[in-house]
């Protein structure tokens, strides 16, 4: 596996990603968050953000976070949960462009009425959440856009954007290209291309220092996930 991100697009990017590809491909994925730590790893900053002891959630309030990049909307689907399990109240905008991907999302979170599914374009929008996502989105993205697209999602926050997405390293390659030697073709060439196209933790901090973003926390998760949690305020 190459030192280097490649910038190759995955084929869930291209106007042919049609719609059994995107059911099929979106199944292996759903499965890969629920037990090898996408979901896991957003709840698990809720669960301690909602009870830090500077800033306790107040059940009384409604929180309103944006998913940026939704895919099939499981991970908002996660929060839901969590959130009713918790006794908290959401109002979740999950964005993606693709029609068909939408579409689906749409089906998934139908009996979810805090969920919004939205097509359209993450950066237009004028609204301000108190959090942001970006689950398995950010790796899209080649180097010198990340800043930008930091920023960006960054001014449509009051707390935090949160950041879940892969740490490349050639174990994770190893372990992805064995997990999805029988899996489809869309999902097997995207998944691979996925770990190939994550981040080096190390590499993401210097690309962030250098172009003057500061106020973050990076953490390893399970299974080759990291958090970039990067606060609106200084301090962490």
């Amino acid at each position: 596996m190459s030192s280097r991100r490649p910038l190759d697009p995955e084929w869930m990017d291209l106007p042919t990603f049609d719609e059994p590809q995107v059911v099929g491909t979106f199944r292996f994925i759903e499965i890969v968050n629920r037990w090898l730590g996408g979901s896991s790893t957003l709840i698990s900053f809720f669960d301690r953000e909602s009870r830090a002891p500077d800033s306790p959630w107040d059940a009384r309030r409604a929180y309103r976070i944006l998913d940026a990049g939704c895919g099939s909307g499981d991970c908002a689907l996660a929060l839901a949960h969590w959130a009713r399990r918790r006794g908290f109240r959401l109002h979740i905008d999950a964005v993606d462009s693709h029609p068909l991907t939408i579409d689906l999302a749409r089906r998934n979170c139908a009996a979810f009425p805090e969920i919004t599914c939205l097509r359209g374009d993450v950066f237009a929008l004028e609204r301000r959440y108190d959090y942001v996502l970006m689950s398995m989105f950010l790796h899209h993205f080649p180097d010198e856009e990340v800043p930008s697209v930091l920023d960006r999602l960054l001014a449509r926050c009051r707390r935090k954007l949160v950041v879940n997405d892969l740490v490349r390293a050639p174990l994770h390659y190893a372990g992805t290209w064995l997990f999805t030697l029988l899996t489809s073709a869309v999902f097997r060439h995207d998944a691979r291309l996925s770990v190939r196209k994550g981040f080096a933790p190390d590499e993401l901090e210097r690309l962030l220092h250098d172009h003057g973003l500061h106020s973050f926390r990076l953490e390893r998760h399970f299974f080759y996930r990291f958090l970039l949690i990067y606060a609106k305020e200084a301090a962490l």
